[in-house]
């Protein structure tokens, strides 16, 4: 019963029956018992060997129309959160508002992060299909509405109308994914779909880049239209939706669907991390991190996620995120691996085209250009990350490798310098683009295989929750950090009676260093430099952190069928 959603007992009961599913590491893995498998139109007979089933489900033509349509959204979804990397320094200097610039990046975050656990139960209550559409019709408008803006704060309101639908787009996907493919052969799929994701987060910037420099930075939001459209009439004939149960009386069906929302849970998450992310931004920035402001933000954050948490574990009838599941140790693990990963990576994707920018004197184009090594990295892991446990049935070892490959690759990057070779810049984040997707991949199936089928859909929304989040406060930390000490290192580098007016002019606008007078573009660039060491030490930090976190996961049983025994 994928569909149904259950209480908080039967929750506790299921996560702990799934404790079977953990692998005895003294017996060999067994393969699993013959079981007849329903994937969207095809019936398959029973009692036909694994192999055969597993073929035939992976060459299903609706399986696979489905899941291109699926990640379409996905790709676009992952570019858009990225693709003002490069676009900052256009937006900015337009606007002429370099400091609250961070905000475009961190309001689309704050949207995705906020309503990804939500979809989950939505999806369940009104069905996949439906929110699909809408997630893609939001999406579109946001995009519409970002290459209109006259000013930078409408410009901040269209990132999170993007966002909303944004956060659909990432989250469904998978979450459908789990209702047409066994969780052993979505290994390999959820590998390509992670391609498809960090093409879309690595390739934003060169996108971006290139369309400013061609067309101007809002045509990068006109242009994701045509292929979103593309992706929702694709949905609309290719995806099948569950009819809901016909009710005489629609008004009270619509009460009783409307009642099953935790609308609560929901809004105290949202603001919690919009008044944690406003202390964040406005910290060291605009005043003072000890002013009243800021401690009003993070006290009051502090009480609507105190409220969060005591909604979900003891009113919300359906939780929005059932909190009871991350007392099981992989989901635990694994969850928090998704929060700071997300938090290293956005943090590399945003920070590293500023260094190229803003260190090595580049085009937006160029930076952008710099980063694809770290897509063909992700790619690189997610898919023999897939190809391993697919093939083994295993992924505690992958997992952890990943986590040490992510760590070596963050340390390298902190040694980026005012003179690091080009093989060097492209090798280092290369090996930080293979540990990530390795486990963005890992992680996920993880997740999936410590739990029932019934809390399939929950579990992945909790997982898309915890990366969302992770994206928003690594994004919000790191430029907290970053104008911080490039603030302090300004102020201590620049000396003469034009101090004043030449930290405004590289604070309001990065492209004005190229600018500058030669006795100052020294002392400016060193300034930058430092502040982006800061930023990239905090990456390290986090990457420990994930070490730490993989070590906490089991080695559970990956299913090559529906129906586990």
């Amino acid at each position: 019963m994928p569909y149904d959603l259950l209480s908080k007992a039967a929750i506790d009961d299921l996560a702990t029956k799934s404790q079977d599913d953990v692998i005895d590491e003294s017996a060999p893995l067994l393969n699993e018992g013959d079981a007849a498998v329903e994937i969207c139109t095809l019936d398959v007979e029973a009692n036909e060997p694994n192999d055969i089933l597993e073929q035939q489900a992976l060459q299903s033509n609706a399986v696979a129309l489905i899941f291109l349509s699926l990640y379409i959204g996905v790709f676009l979804a992952a570019l858009d959160g990225t693709v003002v990397a490069t676009l900052l320094a256009h937006i900015a200097s337009e606007f002429h508002e370099f400091r609250s610039v961070s905000w475009i990046a961190t309001a689309y975050l704050i949207a995705v992060a906020a309503c990804q656990p939500l979809y989950g139960k939505l999806s369940d209550i009104l069905g996949r299909k439906s929110l699909l559409l809408f997630s893609n019709a939001t999406f579109a408008i946001g995009c519409i509405l970002c290459g209109m803006a006259s000013n930078i704060w409408f410009l901040v309101f269209a990132r999170i109308i993007a966002g909303i639908g944004g956060a659909g787009l990432t989250s469904l996907s998978s979450i459908t994914l789990n209702d047409l493919v066994p969780l052993r052969q979505r290994s390999l799929l959820q590998g390509i779909g992670s391609v498809l994701y960090n093409a879309g987060a690595s390739l934003g910037g060169v996108f971006g880049g290139f369309v400013a420099q061609s067309l101007g930075w809002r045509w990068a939001f006109f242009l994701q239209v045509p292929l979103i459209i593309v992706s929702s009439t694709a949905i609309y004939f290719n995806l099948k939706s569950k009819s809901a149960p016909v009710s005489s009386d629609s008004a009270s069906q619509t009460a009783d669907r409307l009642s099953r929302i935790d609308f609560a849970g929901s809004i105290t998450l949202i603001l919690s991390l919009v008044l944690y992310l406003v202390g964040l931004s406005i910290g060291g920035n605009y005043v003072s991190w000890f002013a009243f402001p800021v401690f009003v933000t993070f006290f009051l954050g502090s009480v609507f996620l105190s409220s969060f948490i005591y909604i979900e574990l003891y009113i919300a009838k359906e939780p929005v995120i059932p909190i009871t599941l991350l007392k099981d140790r992989t989901i635990f693990g694994a969850s928090f691996t998704n929060w700071l990963i997300m938090m290293i990576n956005y943090t590399q994707l945003f920070y590293v085209p500023i260094y190229f920018i803003a260190i090595r004197g580049i085009s937006p184009t160029q930076a952008g250009t710099n980063i694809i090594p770290n897509f063909l990295g992700s790619a690189i892991g997610a898919i023999f990350a897939g190809t391993v446990m697919r093939t083994t049935g295993r992924y505690w070892w992958i997992t952890m490798s990943s986590a040490f490959i992510l760590t070596l690759g963050s340390i390298l990057i902190n040694t980026y310098s005012l003179t690091t070779p080009k093989w060097a810049q492209i090798v280092y984040i290369m090996i930080a683009g293979l540990g990530f997707g390795g486990l963005l991949n890992c992680t996920l199936i993880a997740m999936v295989a410590a739990v029932p089928p019934e809390l399939q859909a929950v579990t992945t929304a909790i997982q898309y929750g915890f990366r969302g989040t992770g994206s928003t406060v690594g994004v919000a930390v790191a430029s907290a950090i970053f104008q911080n000490v490039l603030g302090k290192k300004l102020d201590e580098y620049i000396v003469g009676e034009d101090k004043t007016e030449i930290i405004r002019r590289v604070t309001d606008s990065i492209e004005d260093i190229g600018y500058l007078p030669n006795e100052y573009k020294a002392e400016v660039v060193q300034a930058y430099m430092d502040a982006f060491h800061g930023v990239f030490y905090f990456a390290i930090f986090l990457a420990a952190m994930v070490i730490v976190t993989c070590g906490m996961m089991r080695e559970h049983v990956l299913h090559r069928t529906f129906a586990r025994h």
